[in-house]
C-alpha cells in the first residue's frame, strides 16, 4: 500500500502540477493534501489562490501563443528574437522600411493618466523627439488612443481635431514633420499605445498604407500584451515558488518545534527542573539560553552575567513579554537577545533568555515558538514545583505548631528533619504574600518553618542562626514595599528551652517596632538587660525613655548638639569626666558644660539614686536603639 502522508516533497510536487493543470482541475485534491498536513487555513486559501491565478495566466498563455503562432506566420523571425525591445524596434525598422516615410515611431501608454511616450523610432533626426511625451487629451496620439481607430492629418499644425500642446508641436516643427498617420495598439478593450508613420511634406495616406500600418500595430501590440502576460505569469510562478518554499520551510519549522514540545514534555514528566528545561532548549537550538527570576537574575549560579543584558533593559523585555505573551527583543552593543516571561498565575515566575547567534543558531521563526513553547511548560514545572513547595511547607508548618503548642511531641519532628532543633527565629514579613513557602524554600532542611499569629517562626538546627536569619529575612524584603524585620534567640537545649526561646524573642519582635527598629535582623541576647524592664505593652518602654530623655533628644535635634551621645558616653566611662573627654576627644570642661546643661533640661536632682537608676536604664535603651536602627 502507497504512503499517503503529506510529506513535504509530496506537497511540493502536487503544487507544481497544480499550477501547470488547467484551470479548476487538481485544486481540491491540493487542498485536502494541505489540510492533511496541518497547514494553517488561511495559508491554504492564499497558495490557492496562487494556484488558480498561475492556472488562469498560464491558460491565456498558451491562447496568446497559438494566436501569435498564426499572427507571425509571414514573419516569424522576428517573433524567434526573445528580447521584447529587440522585436519591437526590428518591427519600427520593417514598418518603416515598408511604409516608406520618413520617420516611423511607436509611442506606449507611460502612465495611468494615459500619457504617451515614445519608444522606438526610425528616421528621426532630435533626441528631443526620441523621447517625447505626450500628455493625455492632447496630439493626434491621444485622439488615437481615445477613439481606437486610425487617424491621419495631411498638415499637422492646421490639425483642428484634438488640441495642440505647445511642446508637442515645438518638437514637431524641430523634428520638420508635417503629416502624420496614427493606429491604435490595442487589445480587447485595453490601449496599450500607438504606431505612426510620418513624412515631412503634405501627404494623404492611402487605405493600403492605413492597413498595413494597422497590421504592424496588431504585431506590436500583440508583442506587448504577450511581454505583459509572460511578466504575469512569471511573477506569478515566482510568487507560487515562493509560497512552495515557504510551506516547505515552515513544515520544516513545524516539525522541529513540536519534536522540541515533545522532548520538553517528556522531561517534565521525568521530573525535570527549570535548569534542566533550559540546558535542553539551548541544546536543541544550539545558542546559550538562561534562566532568570522576574527581576533579570540568573537562577544557575553557573551562569555568567556577561551573557545576559543589562538588567534594566531585561527587566524592561519581560515586562513586554508578559503584557503581549510573545518573545521580545533586546539589542545592546551588536548583541541581541529573545526574552520570554514565564507567567504564573498573577505574576511573573521568571523568563527565559536566549543570546542570538546567526552563525550556527536556527532562525527566529523557530526559535521563537520554541521558547515560548518551552516558557509555557516551564511555568507547569514552576506550578507543580510550587504546588509540591506549598504541600510541605503547610504540612512542616502544622508539625512545627503543634510541637510549639504541645499538642504534639518532639520525636514528630523527626518525621521531617533528622537533627533536633537548637535555635529559634520569628521573623515579620510586613504580610508578604506567599511568606510561608518562600522561607521553607529558603530554609530547606536545615529547620522547620511555622506561620503563627501572622509571623513566621523558624526552628534550626543550628545554635547560631543569626546568618541564616539574615539571608531569610532579606529573601521576603525583596518584594516591593516589603520591610521584614527578625530577632534571633540564643541556643536551646531541648524542646523546652526552644518554646521558651520563642515566646521570648516573639516579645522582642513586639518591642522593636515602637523604637524605630525595622528592616533588620538583630539577636535576642542584645534585649537581655532589659526584659525585665518591659512590660505586656510594647509602648511602654517608648514612653518611659521619653519621659526621660525627651527634652534632651528635643535640644540635640534642634540644634545639632551631641548631648544623648555625652550622656551615653558618660554612663560607659563610670560617670568619670576625664575618661568621658578622652572617648568623645573633647576637652572636660566641654564635658562639663554639656552636664551642667543636661541637668538643667532635665531639671532633676542627679544624685538621686532612684532617678539615676532610671536615667541610666533609658540612656542605655536609647543607645541599644540607636545601635540597632538601620541607617
Amino acid at each position: 500500500m502507497g504512503d499517503d502522508r503529506a510529506t513535504p516533497l509530496r506537497l511540493v510536487r502536487e503544487v507544481v502540477a497544480a499550477t501547470q493543470a488547467e484551470p479548476g482541475e487538481r485544486v481540491d485534491a491540493l487542498t485536502r493534501l494541505l489540510g492533511q498536513a496541518g497547514v494553517d487555513p488561511e495559508e491554504v486559501d492564499e497558495l490557492v489562490a496562487s494556484v488558480r491565478d498561475s492556472q488562469q495566466l498560464t491558460a491565456r498563455l498558451r491562447r496568446r501563443t497559438a494566436e501569435l503562432e498564426a499572427l507571425f506566420s509571414t514573419a516569424r523571425e522576428l517573433v524567434r528574437l526573445q528580447d521584447v525591445t529587440d522585436v519591437l524596434r526590428r518591427l519600427v525598422e520593417r514598418a518603416h522600411e515598408l511604409m516608406g516615410t520618413d520617420v516611423t515611431y511607436l509611442s506606449e501608454v507611460d502612465n495611468e493618466r494615459g500619457d504617451l511616450r515614445v519608444r522606438y523610432s526610425a528616421g528621426t533626426v532630435t533626441p528631443e523627439f526620441r523621447d517625447l511625451l505626450v500628455p493625455a487629451g492632447f496630439g493626434l496620439a491621444s485622439l488615437v488612443a481615445t477613439t481606437r481607430e486610425p487617424a491621419w492629418v495631411r498638415q499637422y499644425a492646421s490639425m483642428a481635431d484634438a488640441p495642440h500642446d505647445p511642446a508637442i508641436d515645438l518638437a514637431v516643427e524641430r523634428e520638420g514633420l508635417v503629416s502624420f498617420l496614427g493606429v491604435p495598439l490595442a487589445v480587447g478593450d485595453e490601449v496599450l499605445g500607438a504606431l505612426f508613420a510620418c513624412n515631412r511634406f503634405a501627404h494623404d495616406f492611402t487605405p493600403d498604407q492605413v492597413l498595413l500600418l494597422s497590421a504592424f500595430a496588431d504585431h506590436a501590440a500583440a508583442v506587448l500584451h504577450s511581454a505583459r502576460v509572460l511578466a504575469e505569469s512569471a511573477a506569478a510562478r515566482a510568487h507560487a515558488e515562493t509560497a512552495y518554499r515557504e510551506l516547505e520551510r515552515h513544515l520544516t519549522a513545524t516539525h522541529l518545534v513540536s519534536a522540541i514540545h515533545e522532548e520538553l514534555t517528556t522531561a517534565v514528566v521525568s521530573g525535570a527542573s527549570l535548569i534542566d528545561l533550559v540546558a535542553t532548549v539551548s541544546d536543541r537550538l544550539g545558542r546559550r539560553v538562561h534562566a532568570v527570576d522576574e527581576s533579570g537574575r540568573p537562577l544557575d549560579a553557573r551562569a555568567a552575567p556577561a551573557g545576559l543584558p543589562r538588567r534594566r533593559a531585561l527587566a524592561d523585555a519581560i515586562r513586554e513579554s508578559r503584557a503581549s505573551g510573545h518573545a521580545a527583543i533586546v539589542r545592546h552593543d551588536g548583541r541581541s537577545w529573545i526574552i520570554v516571561a514565564i507567567l504564573g498565575v498573577d505574576r511573573v515566575l521568571g523568563a527565559m533568555v536566549a543570546e542570538e547567534d546567526p552563525q550556527r543558531a536556527p532562525t527566529d521563526d523557530i526559535a521563537r515558538p520554541t521558547l515560548e513553547r518551552a516558557a509555557h511548560v516551564a511555568a507547569l514545572v514552576e506550578f507543580k514545583r510550587d504546588a509540591v513547595s506549598a504541600i510541605r511547607a503547610e504540612r512542616r508548618s502544622r508539625l512545627l505548631g503543634s510541637v510549639l503548642d504541645g499538642t504534639a511531641e518532639a520525636a514528630s519532628l523527626s518525621a521531617e528533619i533528622d537533627r533536633p532543633l537548637r535555635a529559634a527565629a520569628v521573623v515579620d514579613a510586613g504580610g508578604r504574600k506567599g511568606a510561608l513557602v518562600l522561607a521553607a524554600e529558603a530554609v530547606g532542611d536545615d529547620g522547620l518553618v511555622a506561620l503563627r499569629d501572622g509571623r513566621l517562626v523558624i526552628g534550626w538546627v543550628h545554635a547560631d542562626a543569626a546568618d541564616a536569619t539574615e539571608r531569610v529575612r532579606r529573601l521576603l524584603a525583596e518584594s516591593p514595599g516589603t520591610e521584614a524585620t527578625a530577632v534571633v534567640g540564643p541556643a536551646v537545649a531541648d524542646l523546652p528551652g526552644l518554646r521558651a526561646s520563642v515566646d521570648r524573642i516573639s516579645r522582642d519582635l513586639h518591642f522593636l517596632r515602637p523604637l524605630g527598629i525595622t528592616g533588620a535582623s538583630v539577636r535576642s541576647d542584645d534585649f537581655a538587660p532589659y526584659h525585665v524592664l518591659t512590660s505586656a505593652e510594647p509602648d511602654a518602654v517608648v514612653r518611659f525613655v521619653d519621659a526621660l530623655l525627651g527634652p534632651v533628644r528635643d535640644w540635640d535635634a534642634r540644634r545639632g548638639t551631641a548631648l544623648v551621645d555625652t550622656l551615653c558616653a558618660y554612663f560607659d566611662a563610670g560617670e568619670s569626666k576625664q575618661a568621658t573627654s578622652a572617648a568623645l576627644r573633647v576637652h572636660v570642661n566641654t564635658v562639663q558644660q554639656r552636664l551642667d546643661r543636661i541637668w538643667t533640661l532635665l531639671d532633676a536632682d542627679p544624685d538621686d539614686a532612684e532617678y539615676r537608676f532610671r536615667l541610666q536604664a533609658a540612656v542605655r535603651l536609647e543607645g541599644l536603639r540607636r545601635s540597632l536602627q538601620p541607617r
